[in-house]
């Protein structure tokens, strides 16, 4: 069987951390958070790894795995549902975000959230196997947009920035670490749906983590310890400084598509999941009620209370390690026990 390339696991990687992730952990460490994210991309590794592990030996499609016991494994079907609902909200409120602040300010929210909701279910629909594909087109132009920001920014590099270094204290530190860690593996949950044959599941983690300190490094570099924790979007802010051949200026809304790829990537699996996991009988009808309450949540909830955003905003490290451990080591009993009954 021709392995599947997991492609997707890069942008899955990177996504919650566009407006959310890089934010957060900048105000634990400041000018450190490079470090604690370095060792947060090791913590991250046995996370994935644990996930590669149950890909490779649940022996068919998900559902199958949980049918073969009833309280477990419905059990864990609910937290991978409720998984994938929270990445997608998150996902979406993320892009409403952002286009509303930058680029489209004065545009109604559902005006914004419609159009990449139906782009959204188009994919969705598509299975893995459309999934798979654009990944794999949207894969090489994320690189070169991200290679192309990095290169740019380097002239406005301050090494001076990140000096004395270590002077994050223990607690922040470890915080910044679980927080990297857990962000950056929590939408890899959705990867469990793959087949036991994906390739490259590693690298691709390893290469989304890395692009991830880079960005840090890069934001830190320009900005330094104060005006990093001053901006909600400071991986956008940054590339207000690029200047391409020192006189084409205002590209960052170019160069910040590279966010948008993973922003997408991240939420057609998450309402792939959302169909797959939802009732069998009505899972379109499931998963359209899903997506539209998750719309209006977004548009009437979040939209008009920053309170509840930034109890959001600040909940993220907690659930995105939480629930992955949780629904590893449920899985981890599933899967044994379904191999032992093979003996």
């Amino acid at each position: 069987m021709k392995k599947e390339n997991a492609t997707s696991l890069f942008f899955l990687t990177r996504s919650l951390f566009f407006g959310l992730g890089i934010s957060l952990i900048c105000k634990y460490t400041d000018k450190d958070t490079y470090i604690g994210a370095i060792i947060g991309t090791i913590l991250g590794l046995m996370i994935i790894l644990c996930y590669r592990y149950i890909i490779k030996h649940k022996m068919g499609s998900l559902n199958d795995l949980f049918s073969k016991n009833k309280v477990v494994g419905m059990t864990t079907r609910i937290l991978l549902l409720l998984a994938s609902i929270i990445i997608l909200i998150y996902s979406l409120l993320t892009y409403k975000t952002f286009v509303s602040s930058f680029l489209l300010d004065t545009t109604p929210v559902f005006m914004i959230l419609i159009p990449w909701l139906l782009l959204l279910i188009y994919c969705a629909w598509g299975g893995i196997s459309m999934i798979h594909k654009v990944s794999s087109a949207l894969f090489p132009l994320s690189i070169v947009l991200s290679l192309l920001s990095i290169a740019s920014i380097l002239g406005n590099f301050d090494f001076y920035n990140f000096l004395p270094i270590l002077t994050s204290k223990p607690g922040n530190m470890f915080m910044t670490i679980i927080a990297f860690a857990g962000i950056s593996t929590f939408p890899g949950l959705l990867t469990l749906h793959l087949n036991k044959d994906t390739k490259n599941y590693i690298r691709y983690y390893l290469l989304g983590a890395l692009s991830i300190v880079i960005v840090i490094l890069c934001i830190n570099g320009v900005f330094g310890e104060v005006l990093v924790n001053v901006f909600r979007f400071p991986e956008y802010m940054v590339l207000k400084q690029v200047k391409l051949f020192n006189f084409i200026e205002k590209i960052e809304n170019i160069l910040s598509i590279a966010w948008a790829f993973d922003l997408f990537i991240t939420s057609s699996f998450a309402l792939y999941s959302i169909k797959t996991l939802g009732p069998s009988k009505h899972n379109t009808l499931f998963t359209i009620l899903t997506l539209g309450i998750a719309g209006i949540l977004i548009d009437k909830f979040f939209d008009f209370n920053y309170v509840y955003e930034l109890v959001a905003y600040y909940a993220l490290p907690y659930i995105s390690l939480a629930l992955p451990i949780i629904i590893i080591l449920l899985m981890f009993y599933l899967v044994k026990k379904r191999n032992r009954s093979k003996l």
